[in-house]
């Protein structure tokens, strides 16, 4: 890792540490895999934009960086006033092709999904960045302005009502 003397990260070491993460945390928030990727690039560029001024501490980055993404799919959102799908994300992760697996695991992910969809706004933001991106609980607190003990119990209660609304329809 490259390193500007005060330990901030090179830009374009963040943008490798980070994009599949952003990505996969606006995928969960526009529900489109090509507005997914713009809405990343919208994040990096905005976030290039400001790097040298801020210069975040390494600690920092990841709560950093996911504020602007969250931002970024607020405003997008205002903008569009449409909802798209949340993810297509299947990819088996075998060599062979399992017809029967990969159709358990779709209607799993059909499910799921359709679980989330009905999550609030609120909750699926805490999923999104809790599962999609693989927050920890304190940089969840940190992007959505919650204290953790709050941020670990509200994702833990809509993580709760997606396992209950799929076991439901199993």
């Amino acid at each position: 890792m490259q390193d500007t003397g005060g330990g901030a990260l090179e830009f374009d070491e963040v943008y490798r540490l980070h994009a599949d993460g952003v990505y996969r945390f606006c995928l969960a928030q526009v529900r489109d895999a090509p507005a997914a990727e713009d809405l990343a690039a919208d994040v990096f560029a905005a976030a290039f934009v400001a790097y040298d001024r801020v210069r975040p501490e390494p600690a920092g980055l990841r709560a950093w960086l996911f504020r602007i993404a969250r931002n970024a799919a607020i405003d997008r959102a205002r903008r569009s006033h449409t909802r798209m799908r949340l993810l297509r994300l299947l990819r088996a992760e075998t060599n062979h092709y399992d017809v029967e697996r990969d159709a358990e695991l779709r209607s799993d992910l059909r499910s799921t999904l359709q679980a989330i969809s009905r999550l609030s706004e609120r909750e699926r933001l805490l999923v999104g960045l809790r599962i999609a991106a693989g927050l920890s609980y304190a940089e969840v607190a940190a992007v959505t302005g919650m204290k953790e003990n709050a941020a670990r119990m509200a994702t833990t209660r809509a993580l709760n009502k997606v396992r209950h609304e799929v076991e439901r329809h199993e």
